[in-house]
């Protein structure tokens, strides 16, 4: 296990050293609460408390006199702690690039790439920034963070170090340590050359994804992302499946992979029987390379800082304690960038690291006993993780995830062997591209097919990785809600620090049993029939927030949909819940991001073979997507009719020689089964004027509405009256921006239709056909409490 665990484990077994962790805890802390206050007030109390530390020292006595020794130690650090936040605070706060944040208008600047730049998550859209690049805001006076959000090709290739000049307007930015946001127009200027060092990262980097173009998807993305963090190439859907399983740490290069590889050195080191010196400085070489290649990222910082520590103890021969190495770990690092304090990233490495340190040895020892040790010390390693970050993974997600320790049980085992053979194979790509080898034709003719060979073997690895993600992923019920803020992680600390204490004391056991009791039939209760969806649902309208998504029931697991609103996870939570695993059709109203852009939701382990589309939809980021997943599309227009279970769409908009805005060309169709349906995508008044004017006008009465525009206050009221309704949906984010739905067209509502629901207020909401000649009834299901628009 120690070599395995690396540095990180390089202690694993001995007892615990706490000495530093009050400092530790301290420091975090301080940080935490000069970041929330203004510089003068963290160097107000600095003082105070080192004042405090210096009266300790003097008082100091025995037999007290160790005790006084820590507190001390401790009040030094928070005074340093909340001195050096307050320092790096001021200098934000009087940098020109804050200034500018206060001024409209463009200001031109230079600035130095910190990190790749990164693409914005979602489909990208005309006037929407494609890159977020972290840089420093170059000044007269020194340098300031900021973030650039740019578009262009050009700005993709930048690296870290780069300096360039643009034009952009200086934005505000919450993040107290992150001067301002930089909309950035057109593309940078005077980009200057790239250093060396950054030179060879890239090539490693750009040699390793070449590699791993022989094997097929998600593989060729999953490497890269494995080995040195290049998530370029890795898919939304993949990206999900990681997510669900508790996995995501794989997608990101962590402080895990340089445990793996400075591991992997110290153990070759140990065979060959190297001297302590040579040991020292191959972990050495690693974490440079790890850090210069995969990028100086928050758990990496943590790691490499750890490791760093554990070399320096090998090589003078002094007892190295893992707690104690990991508590000087967070102390330096915040000393030296108090931003990490705030970064999930950061906590989660530290709490997992701590975690395996805490309580891997002694779980690996009894559970050895009854099973092979491998299998034991990774069960506990993954337990031991998942226990400790579990506290800060619900302040993210909102859900407590049950397949994540099985899940990364089952990927363990070739995690550590895929790192250290996919660290080979982009180290001999690089080679391959050196002058010595690249230069030689003979040799190049067999670099390279040896390369193409060896990929092939870690690639087997993330095969497997890649099918426990996507299998434990389509687990039903794989995670449970719980409240996704301070109070709900501190709760679910206090349960888990329940549940371990409980060995020790009987009383604690039985309160323990308890809870596990509760835990287990809260989850036995989403999982039962009933509630939600309502027996016999027709129509859904799904609660996406400011968008559309509307579900029409074909049959058990299957499902027409309409639009798919903005946000993936939205609408394939409401899939999810509605046991829809076959969309025998997809029917998108028109290019709008809240109409759209879910739609890798729907595709996701999902069938889905086709798709009616508007006549311009060839070319966009959907529409590409849609081809990708091999989803057979063709263009809706009016006219146009399909059967599908027991619904018949016929499509009543628009006119094929129709031009006029996007809203006003979506689709229009109407859908008769159950119920009556009349789906309106986004069509203001000239679409529907022009509709009232067609032949087959009376086609627009039906049973159930969808509100036009998201209940807007471009209505042509005579559209509306025609359309007659039993009951209108308003699919409307909350407390959205537009004013969605108008008092306007509400007043119109309420005069057309008795029943008028609408998801902000109401939730999902399903329509049941009335039986007979009654009218359908509608069924809600209730916001969610923490939802956002």
């Amino acid at each position: 296990m120690v070599s395995w665990l690396g540095t990180d484990g390089f202690s694993v077994g001995r007892p615990p050293d706490l000495r530093l962790a009050a400092p530790a805890v301290a420091t975090w802390l301080t940080v935490l609460g000069a970041l929330a206050v203004a510089p003068w007030i963290s160097w107000v109390f600095a003082a105070l408390v080192a004042g405090l530390a210096l009266g300790v020292l003097v008082v100091a006595r025995p037999p007290v006199e160790a005790v006084a020794l820590g507190l001390a130690a401790t009040l030094g650090c928070s005074a340093t702690a909340a001195a050096v936040t307050g320092l790096h605070l001021y200098r934000v706060e009087h940098s020109s690039a804050t200034a500018a944040a206060g001024r409209p208008g463009e200001v031109e600047f230079v600035a130095q790439v910190r990190t790749d730049p990164r693409a914005r998550a979602g489909q990208p859209r005309p006037g929407r920034a494609e890159w977020v690049i972290t840089a420093r805001n170059l000044e007269t006076r020194g340098s300031a963070p900021v973030v650039l959000l740019a578009s262009g090709p050009e700005w993709g290739t930048l690296l870290p170090g780069q300096r360039v000049r643009a034009r952009g307007a200086f934005l505000q930015e919450e993040d107290p340590m992150t001067a301002a946001l930089v909309a950035v127009r057109g593309p940078p200027e005077g980009i200057g050359p790239v250093s060396r060092t950054q030179a060879f990262a890239d090539g490693v980097r750009e040699r390793l994804r070449e590699a791993a173009e022989v094997l097929d998807r998600p593989e060729r993305g999953l490497l890269p992302a494995l080995i040195v963090g290049d998530v370029s190439e890795i898919g939304a859907q993949t990206t999900e499946d990681f997510r669900a399983t508790g996995m995501s740490h794989l997608l990101t290069v962590s402080g895990a992979n340089l445990a793996v590889l400075t591991g992997f050195v110290l153990a070759v080191a140990k065979l060959a029987r190297a001297p302590t010196w040579c040991s020292v400085a191959g972990g050495a070489v690693m974490i440079w390379l790890f850090v210069l290649v995969c990028r100086p990222e928050p758990s990496v910082v943590r790691a490499a800082f750890m490791g760093s520590i554990a070399l320096l103890a090998l090589a003078t021969g002094r007892a190295h304690a893992g707690l104690g190495a990991l508590s000087a770990t967070v102390v330096g690092v915040l000393f030296a960038a108090p931003g990490l304090a705030s970064s999930y990233g950061f906590a989660l490495s530290v709490l997992a690291t701590a975690g395996i340190l805490l309580w891997v040895p002694a779980w690996s020892r009894t559970w050895s006993r009854r099973v092979p040790r491998p299998l034991a010390e990774a069960c506990a390693v993954a337990l031991a993780a998942q226990l400790a970050v579990s506290p800060v993974l619900v302040l993210l997600s909102g859900e407590v995830s049950w397949v994540a320790v099985p899940a990364n049980v089952l990927a363990a085992p070739v995690v550590a062997t895929v790192t250290v053979l996919g660290a080979l194979v982009a180290a001999l790509a690089s080679l391959g591209a050196a002058p010595f080898v690249a230069g030689t034709p003979w040799l190049t003719g067999v670099w390279d097919p040896a390369v193409g060979a060896l990929v092939r073997v870690p690639g087997l690895g993330v095969s497997w990785i890649a099918g426990v993600a996507e299998y434990g992923a389509r687990v039903p019920h794989g995670a449970f809600p719980w409240r996704g803020d301070v109070v709900g992680a501190l709760v679910l600390a206090v349960l888990l620090a329940l549940l371990l204490a409980a060995r020790s004391r009987r009383w604690l056991r039985v309160v323990a049993a308890g809870v596990v009791a509760v835990l287990v039939l809260a989850l036995a209760s989403r999982c039962l029939p009933g509630g939600w969806p309502p027996a016999g649902w027709a129509v859904v309208a799904c609660d996406v927030g400011q968008g559309d998504a509307f579900v029409l029931s074909v049959g058990d697991g299957s499902a027409v949909v309409f639009d798919t609103g903005m946000q993936p996870e939205a609408v394939d939570g409401c899939l999810s819940d509605l046991g829809v695993s076959t969309v025998p059709l997809l029917v998108l109203s028109h290019d709008h991001a809240d109409h759209v852009d879910g739609t890798p939701g729907v595709l996701r382990h999902r069938t889905v073979p086709a798709a009616l589309v508007p006549s311009d939809f060839t070319g966009s980021p959907v529409g590409d997507e849609l081809a990708e997943g091999g989803v057979r599309t063709w263009v809706g227009e009016r006219g146009s009719r399909v059967r599908v279970g027991p619904w018949t769409l016929r499509v009543l908009w628009p006119d094929p020689d129709f031009d006029g805005s996007s809203n006003d060309r979506s689709l229009v169709v109407r859908a008769d089964g159950p119920v009556s349906v009349l789906l309106t995508g986004d069509v203001e008044e000239e679409a529907q004027e022009r509709l009232l004017s067609l032949p087959g006008a009376d086609l627009l009465s039906v049973g159930v509405l969808n509100t036009p525009h998201h209940g807007g206050g471009t209505q042509v009221p005579e559209f509306l009256a025609a359309t007659s309704p039993e009951m209108t949906l308003t699919s409307v984010g909350e407390d959205n921006p537009y004013g969605h739905p108008a008092p306007f067209t509400l007043r119109l509502l309420e005069g057309i239709s008795p029943v008028n629901l609408r998801t902000d207020r109401d939730g999902p909401i399903a329509v049941l056909p009335g039986g007979g000649t009654g009218p359908p009834r509608g069924v809600v299901r209730g916001p969610a409490p923490d939802r956002g628009t």
